[in-house]
């Protein structure tokens, strides 16, 4: 019987390359699969950074890996049940098993922070109440450490404070001039002031200021000045006197704070607050103490009429205007004794 002939001998080469060609490849795939599926990924526990990389399919598989245990009262973001994605960063913060102990009671806390500020918080006491807590504010928590916050508590005051009325003086054309009347008296007004107060111990501690408001604003003191038989008037006569040199006939002394202004300061107009025209001779004042239309002698100065006020002149003070600034700087400021003509 005869045989058939066999495969060429090429064909049989091919075959062996081929056997020998897939189990290098499966061998190739494993392995390239292997790098693909470690996945990189970092992972920080309590501050602490750690990289890997990472077949698990989810958090809670990488933590299982590194062998980090948490409960129901840490914080793992993102959640256990999240799949694990080339590199993620996944955060662990265990809670931290602390005691508080105020006003006889001991609160148990499970506390996810860093300080014994994070813990008062965590126990709804205000951090910035300036408490002498034990151990301070800012002392890192320890599992197990019991914090001890004294027996405080805040107190609200209110207190009411009485606001001075100010003086508004106008003119009356109606009246003489250097008359003066009282149009309205004036009334004090009434402001109401909020406090915080806390008391640590049974004893009061800092005040602090939180609010105020105006319950009833201050009425002002209106006091009507004559003017009929105009300031201007008696500025020229004044004016003539001083030119004259005649010295100063009767009325009362009395000692005076005298400055000088002069138009063209900040806040000076050309008009008085009676409505004359400033010039040498007006003299502001303190219409309490010398009334508008009052006529004056003042040393070095001359004669004057008091037809002018301003918001720095109170009391025994006196502002003499001079037509130029070197004259107002060359008198200065002096304490004198002024007559008191009217």
């Amino acid at each position: 019987m005869r045989r058939r002939p066999g495969r060429p001998a090429r064909s049989q080469k091919t075959q062996h390359i081929v056997a020998a060609f897939i189990p290098a490849l499966i061998v190739v795939l494993s392995v390239t699969g292997f790098v693909w599926a470690h996945k990189p990924v970092e992972v920080v526990v309590d501050g602490r950074s750690t990289d890997l990389r990472t077949q698990a399919r989810d958090v809670a598989g990488v933590l299982a890996e590194l062998g980090v245990s948490t409960d129901s009262d840490d914080l793992v973001t993102p959640a256990p049940e999240t799949r694990i994605t080339p590199g993620m960063s996944v955060i662990v913060r265990h809670a931290v098993p602390v005691t508080v102990a105020m006003r006889g009671e001991m609160t148990q806390l499970s506390v996810i922070g860093k300080t014994v500020a994070d813990a008062l918080t965590a126990a709804g006491i205000d951090p910035s109440a300036h408490l002498a807590v034990t151990p301070t504010l800012t002392t890192p928590l320890e599992a197990g450490m019991t914090i001890t916050a004294p027996d405080a508590f805040v107190r609200v005051e209110q207190q009411r404070r009485s606001l001075p009325f100010r003086t508004v003086v106008r003119n009356d054309p109606m009246r003489p001039i250097g008359q003066r009347a009282v149009v309205s008296k004036g009334e004090r007004g009434t402001e109401l002031r909020v406090w915080r107060v806390i008391v640590t111990g049974g004893k009061p501690g800092e005040r602090m200021l939180t609010a105020t408001s105006v319950v009833e604003p201050p009425k002002p003191r209106v006091v009507a000045v004559g003017t009929a038989g105009t300031i201007a008037q008696l500025v020229r006569v004044s004016r003539a006197q001083t030119a004259s040199g005649t010295p100063p006939q009767g009325g009362r002394r009395i000692e005076m704070l005298c400055t000088g202004y002069t138009a063209g300061e900040a806040g000076v107009n050309h008009t008085t607050a009676t409505g004359d025209r400033v010039g040498h001779g007006i003299i502001a004042t303190d219409p309490d103490v010398i009334p508008m239309g009052t006529r004056l002698y003042v040393p070095g100065y001359g004669y004057g009429v008091a037809a002018d006020v301003g918001g720095a002149i109170d009391g025994n003070h006196l502002d003499l205007y001079f037509d130029s600034f070197d004259e107002m700087d060359a008198w200065g400021s002096r304490t004198l004794t002024v007559v008191v003509l009217d």
